[in-house]
């Protein structure tokens, strides 16, 4: 089996390092990245203590080597570069090829439907298969795996697709993986795009042009009760907007205090700061003369509310679900960036465009939505 790793980022290397480890198969990496210039690319698995020097993966920026025969593409891209990616690369995919994005939120599966029109095989992941941080040493460049998933769960258009493929996963990745019945689960999952974008709110609320902080933050050690409450109201209109799309089974959006374990806010903050690998993530700053300023060109910014919350408000319009939350936080992501979506009535400004939002695709009604993943 043939398979190629899109994207020399943190997940990408981590999932190129454990398979090439593994013996999982022809692997490939297709970055413009020079990830081997200063030595091998090793695995550093926290949860066993252990590095892992690998090899035997070929690193390439050729389209055609990379997608010319590949049985499964992982694209680990982050969203605001996953539509360019398939007009730019779209052509390379032949009918059959399992084309799976890592994760799968986002609205990608949109801008690829003349691709599953004509065969190609599109699948995404619920989440992402582990918490990852990849970093040069001199050693050579480490893909560390910090917390890795018990279970994976994946999502198929066709969806009936989906069974075969999450065999494969597991066998690539040895991790148990589960099929959902909806691919639309994917697009709506409540992770980064809802914990990112409370935590972003409940650090840079106050912030005005000027401000500067003292020095770097811990994400999750900045997170109180007064953040999780926020973040179960916004749970709360997701859920709702989820329980509007009829005929779709909705039922594995898992509430964040069920998936999470933590049924008050209190439990949940508790929660979110007792996880050892999100004691990595850092709030998104950059340093500006003495101090430091938000980070606006973080995937913070640039994926989680375009790509994220974006695609769950158009869904509550198409649904016609109030989404109060979702609306303030949108407004937030206005002041502090200038870069407005919807306006006050819910309908696009001209800056929609650069969204993986539904409607941008044709898709205006539940029934559209449906056709969409159920053809």
């Amino acid at each position: 089996m043939r398979i190629t790793v899109v994207g020399a980022g943190n997940i990408g290397l981590a999932m190129t390092a454990y398979m090439a480890v593994t013996g999982k198969g022809e692997i490939c990496l297709f970055t413009r990245k020079n990830v081997l210039e200063k030595g091998p690319l090793i695995l550093s698995d926290a949860e066993e203590g252990r590095e892992y020097r690998t090899d035997g993966f070929q690193v390439t920026d050729d389209p055609e080597k990379a997608f010319g025969d590949a049985d499964i593409v992982l694209v680990t891209y982050p969203a605001f570069l996953r539509v360019d990616f398939i007009r730019q690369y779209r052509g390379y995919f032949r009918p059959g090829t399992c084309l799976v994005f890592v994760p799968g939120y986002g609205g990608i599966e949109y801008a690829c439907r003349e691709l599953i029109d004509r065969g190609v095989l599109l699948y995404g992941f619920q989440r992402v298969p582990y918490v990852a941080r990849a970093k040069a040493t001199e050693k050579g460049m480490s893909a560390g795996i910090l917390s890795k998933k018990k279970k994976l769960f994946v999502g198929a258009i066709p969806s009936e697709k989906g069974r075969s493929i999450s065999e494969k996963i597991q066998a690539l990745l040895d991790i148990p993986v589960e099929t959902l019945n909806e691919y639309l689960s994917i697009t709506l999952a409540p992770s980064n795009p809802l914990l990112h974008i409370v935590g972003l709110y409940h650090v840079f609320r106050d912030y005005r042009p000027g401000m500067r902080y003292d020095g770097p933050m811990a994400f999750y050690g900045e997170w109180n009760d007064e953040a999780s409450k926020m973040l179960f109201a916004y749970d709360a209109e997701l859920q709702a907007v989820c329980a509007a799309l009829k005929p779709f089974d909705m039922k594995e959006v898992v509430p964040l205090p069920e998936y999470y374990e933590s049924p008050t806010p209190e439990q949940m903050t508790k929660k979110l700061k007792s996880i050892e690998a999100f004691k990595a993530v850092s709030v998104p700053l950059i340093r500006d003369g003495d101090g430091y300023m938000p980070d606006f060109h973080s995937r913070m910014f640039v994926e989680d509310y375009p790509y994220g919350v974006c695609v769950i408000r158009d869904y509550a319009r198409i649904a016609g679900v109030p989404v109060p939350t979702v609306d303030f936080l949108l407004d937030f992501y206005c002041r502090v960036t200038g870069h407005r979506y919807f306006n006050g009535d819910g309908t696009y400004t001209d800056e929609i465009w650069d969204t993986g939002v539904p409607g941008i695709y044709g898709i205006r009604t539940v029934k559209d939505a449906y056709e969409f993943y159920h053809k």
